[in-house]
């Protein structure tokens, strides 16, 4: 099969943060879509601009054309576009008339077959007109209603005719390997690149997906730094503040979570904070003016929930850590750090069970003790003097 192309949906109508986003994905994509508002908004002049920066790009203009559709076509085929789009719901003659442009410019015409009743048919009657492009296209309403493309998409690529099948319709990093073996000959992505933290980023993990080059282990690297980078840089100094400010530092967590919270206190122990592991048979009582930090994806574990009631029934202060910005333990704490947004923690394969939150937690730490030596000038000889030597 040959290697998919992957087509971003510009859908954004100001005109300049398209050619930006356009700028920043470049490497990794092979067709930009102007999509619909966005043609409607800004007109042939975008065609142009897109066509003097990417030279190398093919240009897709989603004209959804349901009339007139060579006399629609022909002026965006002559500004520079690759492909343009009309509705499968138009009729024949309305697809015949783009076809018809098309070839007058040595372009391509895409059927879009959103809210077809008979796509099959559709499909059929298209190609034998003449149509480049067979698009599988599953609408925002529908998707918001639960609809995927995925059905649709195998009943036409199993048609065997000689058109390319693009497929569009909520496709992310999650979903992108079965649209591949579906059978698209063209991905549609949108809100998933232009979304994401680092459209950048995001669209380089969506192309080696399409390609079956990315391994687990950079999934997992990139789903940690999607977490990291929408996670707010001015927690470290916050923290900072909050650990000088406590007379003494108690760390507390339930399960995976709590081996990232000792990870953690061990380091603030060679930092030079006095600092306990809440469960120790060595950890004394917490009293006022002390700091529990609470480790919680969640924020509702029964167990450190009562830890926090504890410390605020002697009035010491609660940081939680969590995946969540509003919970039973963040509403008994003085401070609540959100590690990335709620709706980045939807099921990961690969990562079950708080895998994301725990390890996203644990570089947060990390790259917060890295913070945190810098700005004291802690060296490094002096944490090693104080690493335990009875081991």
């Amino acid at each position: 099969m040959a290697r998919p192309l992957i087509q971003l949906a510009l859908d954004s109508i100001d005109f300049e943060q398209t050619l930006q986003l356009a700028e920043q994905t470049a490497p990794y994509i092979d067709i930009f879509e102007i999509g619909t508002p966005c043609i409607k908004h800004n007109g042939i002049d975008l065609v142009k601009a897109l066509r003097s920066r990417f030279p190398d790009k093919l240009i897709l203009v989603d004209l959804k054309t349901m009339d007139a559709g060579e006399y629609e076509a022909t002026p965006f085929y002559a500004a520079g576009a690759d492909i343009c789009t009309v509705l499968g719901v138009s009729g024949m003659a309305t697809i015949a008339g783009v076809i018809n442009a098309a070839k007058a410019y040595q372009a391509e015409a895409q059927i879009d077959l959103i809210n077809v009743p008979n796509k099959l048919d559709c499909a059929r009657e298209a190609a034998a007109l003449g149509a480049h492009i067979i698009g599988v296209h599953t609408g925002l309403d529908a998707q918001a209603a639960g609809q995927t493309p995925f059905a649709d998409l195998q009943d036409i690529a199993a048609l065997g005719l000689k058109v390319r099948v693009s497929v569009a319709g909520g496709i992310k990093a999650n979903t992108i390997k079965q649209v591949v073996e579906s059978g698209a000959d063209i991905i549609v992505v949108g809100a998933a690149i232009y979304g994401a933290a680092s459209p950048a980023d995001a669209a380089r993990q969506l192309r080696d997906l399409a390609d079956g080059k990315s391994s687990h282990q950079q999934m997992v690297i990139d789903k940690i730094d999607s977490i990291l980078s929408t996670t707010d840089d001015a927690h470290a100094i916050r923290l900072t503040r909050m650990l000088d400010s406590a007379k003494r530092i108690f760390v507390s967590g339930a399960g995976r979570s709590g081996l990232i919270g000792k990870f953690f206190a061990m380091r603030l122990m060679h930092s030079g904070y006095e600092v306990y592991v809440v469960g120790e048979i060595v950890t004394p009582s917490i009293k006022r003016g002390d700091l529990l930090v609470v480790i919680s994806g969640s924020g509702e574990t029964e167990q450190l929930i009562s830890f926090a009631k504890r410390a605020q029934d002697v009035r010491a202060d609660i940081l939680l850590i969590s995946a969540k910005s509003s919970s039973t333990i963040g509403d008994m704490a003085d401070a609540v750090f959100q590690i990335g947004q709620s709706d980045q923690y939807s099921k990961v394969h690969g990562m079950p069970m708080g895998t994301v939150f725990e390890l996203s937690t644990l570089f947060f730490l990390e790259s917060f003790v890295a913070h945190l030596i810098h700005e004291k000038g802690i060296a490094e000889e002096e944490m090693r003097y104080r690493h335990a030597n009875l081991e």
